[in-house]
């Protein structure tokens, strides 16, 4: 694997408009006519794409010690959500990490599945036809969004939000995310301080989620002991401890609030993403999606000591996997910076260098995966050849994948197998998947058109 370089003019601006323009094609074909490891030369930068899941292992573990996450994007990021386990690097970092962690393993994540139950009930109630033959033309991302919103305001804070309060909170999110992806090419990340185009609309949006957050907070501070509350994600990051003990062993109210926005910000808009697109490829795969059916009536058949959870289906997580394969919500890792010159299979990477990890177009190379373009849950069954290594990061790698990996595929198996029971799913004649495009997470470029038809409760 060696470097090989792409001359580009000075500043590299025509470079990096067509990149703000087309992440994706322009990355696809810096791999088809460059190489697995393509440098360019943006604003002074020496900037690294990494195609090859070697080299991707490489970075986020091989080297974690001596890279960092790029300091711009950080501060994009940190100028909405302040400083939390995903805006901090270090010794700040590792201390945040090491107290959320626990509340995200796998067996605290089965505690939160009753409140995704009851969110995901009632929403699928309000949005989606009831009685048996109803049908409805639903755009699967708005479906999706206000979903996901519902689950996380249940778990996160076993809130229960009004239809309106709930759709201006995505609002405003979907804003904010906008407005930084529009900041991550502008030749600097300006203070909130300074005028900038958005300013205005991005501090509103922005105190209203940091106002939101904080009320759920004090409220809960406020509020008598309630069994049921304490064990959402707030109350246990409120009872939350540092395992290494020490005079900061509990997070401070600062730190709780940043950590409540990330996972409100990330644990909503990336699920709803990932499921959007399940949704579609399940409405494009009938017989794929009659089996997962299948699976999930004979999980709920079974008697109360054999039946399987849905985190426990092997066909439904198979496909949930596969969606994020071919969709992943986050098409690259947050990109590196090298503290020191450090080695990536045969080439050496100066110091400062920038290296982008485009996780996108690693899933989707016939290197790794027979068929990229091809929708084959087989891929992730039991039994089945093993994946490369490094070769699927829906969630990233290293020390820092995403903290959140089982509540999301919790979430998103729970949601999906609740709608594949309940009903069938067709996109409308002729219609196919719509492209796919970067706002910041993967979105459909045009609707995502699903007709939902309610089965009849013998067919369930």
């Amino acid at each position: 694997m060696k470097i090989r370089y792409l001359k580009s003019p000075p500043l590299g601006l025509p470079l990096l408009r067509a990149i703000q323009a087309d992440p994706l094609g322009v990355a696809q074909r810096l791999q088809r006519e460059h190489g697995d490891l393509v440098g360019l030369r943006i604003l002074f930068q020496h900037v690294f794409y990494a195609f090859h899941p070697e080299a991707a292992r490489q970075v986020l573990v091989e080297h974690q010690e001596h890279s960092v996450k790029e300091a711009r994007q950080m501060r994009i990021f940190r100028s909405v959500q302040g400083r939390n386990v995903l805006t901090t690097e270090g010794a700040s970092w590792q201390r945040q990490r090491r107290i959320l962690m626990p509340q995200f393993a796998p067996r605290k994540v089965a505690g939160y599945l009753g409140l995704m139950a009851e969110a995901t009930a009632e929403g699928i109630a309000a949005q989606l036809p009831a009685a048996a033959g109803d049908s409805g033309l639903i755009d699967a991302d708005a479906l999706t969004t206000r979903l996901t919103m519902d689950v996380i305001l249940r778990t996160l804070f076993t809130y229960r939000a009004s239809r309106a309060e709930s759709d201006e909170l995505s609002r405003c999110i979907r804003a904010l995310t906008r407005q930084s992806m529009r900041e991550l090419f502008w030749l600097f990340a300006p203070p909130n301080w300074l005028p900038f185009p958005g300013r205005r609309a991005k501090l509103a949006q922005r105190a209203m989620l940091h106002g939101f957050i904080a009320a759920q907070i004090r409220a809960r501070r406020g509020a008598a002991a309630d069994p049921q509350r304490a064990q959402d994600v707030l109350g246990l990051l409120l009872a939350a401890r540092d395992e290494a003990g020490g005079a900061r062993a509990a997070l401070s109210d600062e730190e709780i609030h940043d950590n409540c926005l990330v996972m409100f910000l990330a644990g909503h808009d990336t699920s709803a993403t990932a499921l959007a697109w399940w949704l579609g490829l399940m409405a494009t795969h009938p017989p794929i999606a009659e089996r997962v059916r299948a699976e999930v009536r004979g999980a709920d058949d079974a008697s109360p000591e054999r039946r399987a959870g849905p985190t426990q289906l092997p066909l439904l997580n198979a496909t949930l996997k596969e969606a994020l394969r071919l969709y992943p919500p986050a098409t690259a890792t947050f990109s590196r910076v090298a503290q020191r010159r450090v080695r990536v299979g045969d080439a050496t990477l100066p110091k400062g260098a920038i290296v982008a990890i485009p996780i996108w177009h690693i899933q989707r190379d016939a290197r790794w995966f027979a068929h990229p373009e091809r929708f084959d849950p087989e891929r992730f069954l039991p039994g089945a050849a093993e994946i490369a290594r490094g070769a699927f990061l829906p969630f990233g790698g290293g020390p820092h994948f995403c903290l959140g990996q089982y509540f999301a595929l919790a979430e998103l198996a729970l949601i999906a197998a609740r709608l594949i029971r309940d009903y069938d799913l067709a996109l409308p004649a002729g219609a196919a998947l719509p492209d796919a495009v970067v706002d910041m997470t993967l979105k459909p470029k045009s609707p995502l058109w699903v007709r939902f038809t309610r089965r009849a409760a013998d067919l369930q």
